[in-house]
């Protein structure tokens, strides 16, 4: 492990003392100065809710871009999001994933589309597949902010805030025109072919965007030649955006998202794990899972005594979660339909104050959860409890400010926010049902221009996770034979993060170093009761484990060589400590050491070659919950190192192909935590078509 960071800090220095000595001929420094400030480093609307470079954020900021997608395997979001910096990826089922950022997942980490909440009251604190109910076609950028949001954006943004941001149709010129994409890919170690058409129309006052997709992924092929059964799937997705520009100032923008799989099987309940001799399930279905999104936004830049600009949200999500499950030997059939249905209104303004800048607003979400489960048996069905409290309502009201102030070569930053929380169980059985609380975070942050090209920063801020319905109330079989029960005393998590860090965008590379330190409080996990059921299942309860530590280093590196050389690497490391009850040991699924190395040569004007290596180190400290976890070898997860190559030919002014080959020398292996193995030696082919 330190070698490994030995060598990678000391190509770092090597690579800006070369850097150094670039000269830049003086007639294209502002073509060069405008093209670094986009690729060296990108805008970002997430961190600051203020369009900033990476380079001039006090936050740790991790951007996927539009070009960047294009290089990725487009199956599902989270995989847009693999190999990225301080971001790892846990998958169940190949129709499934989540980004683990500094050691947190599920709902410790914020999901935004386009600044609105994804996260859900029944959002588990764990492995689960919402986010990927989002069409990764539709995507122009996504932010990763690494480190609590909980300012800006409220409860669960703990480890981090993800906002994605959806294409939107821009025309310049008043006559109506059209454009567009076509896009057909096909992987073979899934069998997966996925197809995309969107179509933009419209001038410089309205404009629209129409996205069609369609996934069909058969069953995976892994390293060793194995084919995992139970993990073909489709999906089909839709998505339409309206932008109306009524005039300089003023712009109203109306979306609608659609995504649907029909039919999407749990592999790790399917086959048997660690430590089983058969597996949970013979029949285990997410039938269907849905996200419906509807977004309207009202955009004002006439300035008034109160704000400069004013950015209004009104959105209505439905994520449905349906299940078919049979256990294994078993003659009966259980049947769930789970439903959330999110409101979320928020209004967002900011104003200059002299030097000063002030970002502020007001958010107001409610969330309802349906919830309905049968069983059949001997072609007889009865109703049984849901998985979660029917008609339950989690309701969020919150006012926050953020100020950021210049002090010559320094920006200082501080801000807070007032959260209030009432969640209502809805359960007649229960007489204390309800849970009120309130909660203040808040962030200050340093930004230190050393150069016109170098920054130091360090910011301090302090996030909360109030419990949801999942933590609350949910109750029914988990896997590895346990069985969920209600607690309803469960304490809200909050965490406290130090960042200290250093950037570098110009002379043609950009960098980035962070040392990071959490101290969480009151983390919530899934808890052997020490009780069985009568079929003999383990009784576990979400409870407030006590305390975890998490610290690590993220860092990355990127340059750029005249003639379109780019070599990119990044490394990150997380380690992490929790106590419970005066005992300690390794938080629960850290990620081992992760990172990227590679390099993409211009073999000519119109062909690219990108080679990577992808590697993870050993993950052998594990937790007694992770030793139990049939998705954990209890011996520990091996490491891996493989290699991609890609070729990319611009076929014409309007075509683009790529074709390559992954996991080249067939390795077979498993991403820490993940249900399955990764996929094996895949040939991938991709055409996109221009219009």
């Amino acid at each position: 492990m330190l070698r490994i960071l030995s060598g990678l800090i000391l190509m770092l220095f090597l690579a800006s003392t070369e850097a150094q000595q670039v000269t830049v001929n003086e007639e294209t420094d502002q073509d060069q100065t405008a093209d670094q400030s986009t690729t060296l480093a990108p805008i970002q609307v997430t961190a600051s809710r203020l369009a900033t470079s990476t380079n001039d954020s006090e936050r740790a900021v991790t951007v996927v871009s539009r070009a960047d997608i294009q290089n990725k395997p487009n199956a599902l979001l989270p995989d847009l999001l693999r190999n990225e910096t301080g971001v790892y990826i846990q998958q169940t089922t190949p129709g499934q994933g989540i980004p683990i950022i500094r050691g947190l997942k599920g709902s410790q980490n914020l999901h935004l589309v386009d600044g609105m909440r994804v996260n859900t009251a029944f959002f588990r604190n764990s492995p689960n597949q919402y986010f990927a109910l989002i069409d990764p076609f539709m995507i122009d950028q996504i932010d990763v902010v690494r480190g609590p949001g909980s300012v800006l954006y409220g409860g669960d943004a703990l480890g981090g805030v993800v906002n994605v941001i959806t294409h939107t149709p821009h025309f310049s010129d008043s006559a109506w025109q059209t454009g567009g994409q076509l896009a057909a890919i096909y992987n073979s170690a899934d069998d997966q072919w996925l197809s995309h058409v969107n179509v933009d129309a419209g001038n410089d006052t309205v404009a629209t965007t129409l996205g069609l997709s369609y996934q069909d992924t058969g069953a995976r092929t892994t390293g060793s030649g194995e084919t995992i059964p139970f993990t073909a799937y489709t999906a089909r997705a839709a998505n339409n955006k309206w932008v109306y520009q009524l005039n300089d100032q003023h712009r109203v923008l109306f979306d609608v998202q659609y995504l649907r799989q029909p039919a999407t099987p749990r592999v790790d309940d399917l086959i048997a794990g660690f430590g089983q001799t058969q597996p949970d399930s013979q029949v285990f279905l997410f039938s269907p899972n849905e996200r419906y999104f509807g977004h309207l936004n009202y955009q004002s830049s006439a300035a008034t005594a109160w704000y400069d600009k004013a950015d209004w949200h009104l959105a209505w999500q439905k994520i449905v979660d349906g299940r078919i499950k049979q256990g294994f030997g078993s003659d009966s059939v259980t049947t769930e339909q789970n439903a959330s249905e999110l409101w979320g209104f928020q209004v967002d303004f900011d104003k200059q104050v002299g030097a000063g800048q002030w970002v502020y607003g007001f958010e107001a979400y409610e969330d309802t959860i349906h919830s309905a489960k049968q069983k059949t048996q001997n072609n007889v069905t009865t109703d049984k409890e849901p998985r979660f409290p029917d008609q339950s309502v989690m309701q969020h009201l919150a006012l926050y400010a953020d100020y950021h102030h210049p002090i010559g070569d320094h920006q200082i930053s501080a801000g807070g926010r007032y959260s209030d929380y009432r969640t209502d169980l809805n359960n007649p059985t229960i007489s204390n049902d309800t849970l009120n609380l309130s909660d203040f975070t808040w962030q200050l942050g340093w930004l230190y221009a050393l150069t016109d090209h170098d920054r130091l920063f360090a910011n301090l801020s302090r996030g909360f996770r109030p419990p949801n319905i999942f933590d609350l109330g949910q109750v029914g079989d988990r896997p590895n034979n346990r069985f969920n029960v209600v607690n309803t005393n469960l304490k809200p998590e909050s965490v406290h993060t130090l960042d200290v860090g250093y950037k570098h965008a110009g002379n043609g590379w950009q960098a980035e170093m962070v040392l990071f330190i959490s101290d969480y409080n009151d983390v919530i996990a899934s808890t052997l009761t020490g009780e069985t059921t009568p079929a003999g299942q383990d009784i576990v309860q979400s409870q407030n484990i006590g305390e975890v530590r998490i610290w690590g280093l993220e860092t990355q590196f990127n340059r750029y060589f005249d003639g379109g050389g780019h070599l990119y690497a990044h490394l990150t490391y997380i380690y992490g400590e929790q106590t419970e009850a005066q005992d300690k040991e390794p938080a629960d699924r850290i990620p081992p050491t992760f990172g990227v190395l590679g390099y993409q040569w211009p073999v000519t004007d119109i062909l690219y070659w990108r080679q990577q290596l992808r590697y993870a180190d050993n993950q052998d400290r594990l937790s007694a919950r992770d030793v139990r976890d049939a998705r954990i070898n209890p011996l520990g997860t091996g490491g891996f190192v493989v290699y991609d190559s890609h070729l990319t030919w611009q076929a014409g002014p309007q075509t683009t192909v790529r074709a390559g080959v992954e996991n080249l020398f067939d390795k077979k292996y498993r991403e820490h935590a993940s249900g399955l193995d990764a996929a094996g030696r895949n040939y991938h082919l991709s055409v996109f078509y221009e219009f």
